[in-house]
């Protein structure tokens, strides 16, 4: 009998471990879609800062921007 509720109780351990490996699976996968975004945002504000550098050097020289 006690070595039944044993069975049942290491059983339910590892699905416990093997739950807490998802949740831990998720949260680096949440965390590295948060590092693609700023990463994202980084290289967009990095477009606009050399458009507008690049416009600054047409008008500098006198051309149409």
């Amino acid at each position: 009998m006690f070595e039944l509720l044993n069975v049942g109780l290491e059983m339910q351990k590892r699905m416990i471990d093997i739950q807490m490996q998802g949740v831990e699976a998720a949260r680096q996968m949440v965390d590295a879609a948060q590092r693609n975004a700023e990463a994202g945002l980084a290289a967009t504000r990095a477009g606009e800062a050399g458009m507008k550098a690049m416009k600054g050097w047409m008008r500098l020289w006198g051309m149409r921007d």
